[in-house]
């Protein structure tokens, strides 16, 4: 059950979350699903409650494009490059960057059923790089689309995996200046081959589960991981999550108002990750670079952001998010604050 606040009430977000919080209640749901989506199949429907039934027993959240607010996405994209602009002019040209990483049914098009509708995703990601500050925008899509054959997202939820985090964390390591480590640097291990995700939770059909895997950096870095200003850790993953139904909080612990990492890195440069959570497996390729990285999720955090970067005394900055949260976003307006 959602916790109850005024803002919640207000923005709209309490009565979605208590309608999903009623919908789960239902009896038998995850019953009744199985058998809406097994009846769809045989009438050749090429999607159900949301998802489509791709190749390759992918299924990939469909977003129509009726489902976007132009107006809230074009709210949101003006208000990106004045954020970026403000901090580029105050911490540098090389220091402010955006990643605006497109989703599934973008970079895996191909595996979608034939005459699939989708929202323009490029038109979006194409809209931000002419509004922002030239230089402020990392591109991931040429690299994703260039390994879209591999194993860049998972086939039963709507994130990245950790490998399609790995391409866009060259990209970003290059264009910010710095050396990329390459996949000899780490320990690969995979952490679960039993995950089932979000948009298998939408249709409940039996597919091959999705595999974990954790890049874990040679050599025994050190960590101070600290959630929320209060429970601290020395790990960057999770592992009391692969006890849970959502696996994916393995990284990070999941959606958290403010996160701080301290790292073994001793340059001085502090990074603030604006993010939503495609940034949890994305950020631990970061600790190599940055002495500390602050993460912040504007759907939790309420503090003043110029107050805050000011006395976490940040240098850099990024802001990480998929396409869809981001067209869909309606706290924005904390990039203004």
């Amino acid at each position: 059950m959602p916790e109850f606040t005024w803002d919640s009430l207000i923005d709209g977000t309490f009565s979605k979350d208590y309608e999903t919080y009623l919908t789960d209640q239902f009896v038998k749901r995850d019953d009744w699903i199985h058998v809406k989506s097994q009846t769809e199949r045989l009438l050749l429907k090429k999607d159900s409650n949301g998802v489509y039934f791709a190749k390759d027993q992918y299924l990939i959240e469909r977003h129509e494009p009726s489902e976007i607010n132009a107006k809230q996405a074009n709210k949101n994209v003006k208000r990106l490059a004045k954020f970026l602009k403000k901090y580029q002019e105050q911490l540098g040209e090389d220091r402010v960057h955006a990643m605006i990483v497109p989703t599934a049914s973008n970079v895996l098009a191909d595996k979608l059923p034939a005459y699939a509708t989708d929202y323009d995703q490029d038109a979006l990601l194409n809209q931000i790089m002419q509004a922002a500050p030239n230089g402020t925008i990392v591109d991931v899509r040429p690299v994703l689309k260039e390994h879209n054959d591999e194993y860049l997202y998972y086939r039963t939820d709507h994130h990245w995996t950790a490998y399609g985090a790995f391409y866009a964390y060259r990209v970003f390591a290059k264009t910010v200046g710095m050396e990329p480590l390459s996949f000899e640097d780490y320990d690969i291990t995979l952490a679960s081959d039993d995950f089932l995700g979000t948009t298998f939770s939408k249709v409940n059909l039996k597919l091959q589960p999705d595999s974990i895997y954790l890049f874990e950096r040679k050599g025994n870095p050190t960590y101070q991981v600290t959630y929320n200003m209060q429970q601290v850790t020395d790990t960057l993953y999770e592992m009391d999550s692969l006890k849970k139904k959502d696996k994916y909080t393995i990284y990070l612990n999941g959606n958290n108002a403010l996160v701080s990492i301290a790292t073994d890195v001793k340059n001085g440069r502090k990074l603030l990750v604006v993010k939503d959570s495609y940034a949890h497996c994305f950020v631990p390729f970061l600790t190599d670079h940055y002495e500390t990285i602050d993460m912040i999720d504007f759907r939790y955090f309420n503090m003043n952001i110029s107050d805050y970067m000011e006395e976490a005394g940040i240098t850099d900055v990024l802001v990480l998010y998929n396409a869809v949260n981001f067209a869909k976003d309606k706290n924005s307006g904390s990039f203004l604050r």
